[in-house]
């Protein structure tokens, strides 16, 4: 299972990778370039991070339930702030980035602050469990033996 889990968050970071080109390329072709380039170097990001977390994942000293709650709470996080990235630069949403002191208003600002609270959550949540898999060693660098 956590094999499963870590070649899926590394190819869930190529995905993202992948759609951070095609972020890119909305930059050149649709209106309000600075917010869809928010969610090209969002996408970016975001790809580094779950690459980092695939390659980290064997090494967390988590039970599989910690492992499934952090592995969820980070696709969670990622696809909804993809989401939540592509809606406001679509509707004009003001952003901390692109609009700062500016609150979203309207049903599609309602919808934008229900999605950033939904990858607040999940992030907090699913970072955690990576910080707290960190400390001392997992169950197999315990059984390791180490040849001098």
């Amino acid at each position: 299972m956590i094999e499963q889990q870590r070649r899926r968050l590394l190819r869930h970071g190529f995905v993202f990778l992948f759609l951070a080109l095609w972020l890119g390329l909305a930059i050149m072709v649709f209106p309000r370039p600075m917010k869809w380039m928010v969610g090209h170097l969002t996408a970016l990001l975001t790809a580094v991070i779950l690459l980092s977390v695939g390659h980290a994942w064997r090494d967390l000293a988590l039970t599989a339930r910690q492992r499934t709650i952090a592995f969820w709470c980070g696709l969670v996080g990622a696809y909804d702030g993809f989401i939540a990235n592509i809606w406001s630069a679509a509707f004009n949403i003001p952003g901390p980035a692109t609009s700062p002191g500016e609150l979203p208003t309207g049903l599609s600002g309602a919808v934008f602050l229900l999605m950033f609270l939904i990858v607040v959550v999940t992030l907090m949540v699913g970072f955690g469990m990576l910080v707290y898999g960190m400390r001392g060693e997992t169950v197999s660098d315990s059984k390791r033996v180490v040849a001098v």
